[in-house]
């Protein structure tokens, strides 16, 4: 079983074009005091919704959601944060009614080329240079978000994105806008209730089969080479037919849309995750959860949706 899945995923790298003219692109992200989901061209790249006492930084690949040269779009939702509190009996994530005056949001995209390696071969510059405005609280004289005290803030702008090749993806996709709402629900319902059965039963030539073309995608953003290729593959057979896995039940989601209305998810309302996830054992009584995101897209001249991130 696992076999048929590594020759479906394992040569990917034979496809991906222009190799030698690699270019990436990756944000650079510090974020904190505030819950938040940040998009590239209506896609989303990072997210964190939960607690949040502190400050959240670190480097975020986002070719995945270029899938062309030119101008792309980036958008930075701001929400209050998440604590923990009882409702009904039960411990859950209760957003906050305001984003706190102490918020800080702060990103750079940077144009790079990666070698071998996974390092840094050469810099191109930064792309995007974004600081949320502060501004002087009269009270106390410390600078504060100046948008503070709303539920909900958004940031957005544009940034000139070069790349050797041209994706799919879900440009010319159907727009989910112009559908019913419950027949999106229902086709997002059966496709997470496949997924769900098959990470149950370790399907794992199925899921290879069903994730082949937006693996392949994937695969020519990043340039994959032969190295990355094998390093993938193993992590997503192990990922994907973890071993001793114990799927919960398809509960608590609320249908999302992406992708300037041609993407569509689902997420748990709680924390904005997913709700295709499962348990396995670590130890005595020790357990760890795997969470798995799928994005699906209408493809052009078809009816039913597809798996396309």
């Amino acid at each position: 079983m696992d076999k048929k899945a590594t020759d479906i995923l394992g040569s990917l790298y034979k496809n991906v074009r222009n190799y030698d003219q690699r270019i990436n692109y990756q944000a650079l992200i510090a974020i904190g005091g505030c819950n938040y989901e940040v998009l590239i061209n209506d896609y989303p790249v990072d997210r964190y919704f939960g607690p949040a006492n502190g400050s959240m930084s670190g480097s975020t690949p986002i070719n995945i959601a270029i899938l062309k040269s030119g101008i792309q779009k980036w958008k930075i939702r701001i929400y209050p944060i998440r604590e923990r509190k009882e409702v009904n009996g039960a411990v859950t994530l209760v957003p906050q009614q305001a984003i706190q005056p102490g918020a800080r949001v702060e990103m750079t995209i940077e144009k790079v080329r990666f070698n071998e390696s996974g390092d840094i071969e050469k810099r191109f510059g930064e792309v995007v240079k974004f600081e949320a405005p502060l501004e002087k609280d009269n009270n106390n004289g410390q600078n504060r978000l100046g948008a503070a005290g709303k539920p909900y803030i958004e940031y957005n702008g544009t940034f000139q994105a070069d790349v050797p090749y041209t994706l799919v993806g879900w440009e010319n996709s159907t727009d989910l806008s112009n559908m019913d709402p419950a027949v999106i629900k229902q086709q997002l319902l059966t496709q997470y209730q496949k997924y769900h059965d098959w990470l149950n039963n370790r399907n794992l030539d199925q899921i290879a089969e069903a994730k082949l073309a937006a693996e392949t995608e994937v695969a020519q953003a990043f340039f994959y080479d032969k190295k990355t290729n094998d390093t993938f593959t193993s992590a997503f057979l192990k990922r994907w037919g973890q071993q001793g896995l114990e799927m919960q039940p398809l509960e608590n989601y609320k249908v999302a849309i992406y992708g300037d209305g041609r993407i569509a998810t689902l997420i748990d309302p709680v924390d904005n995750g997913s709700p295709l996830w499962g348990n396995y054992k670590t130890g005595e009584n020790q357990y760890k959860n795997n969470t798995y995101l799928l994005y699906f897209h209408i493809p052009t001249d078809k009816k039913e949706l597809e798996v396309i991130r």
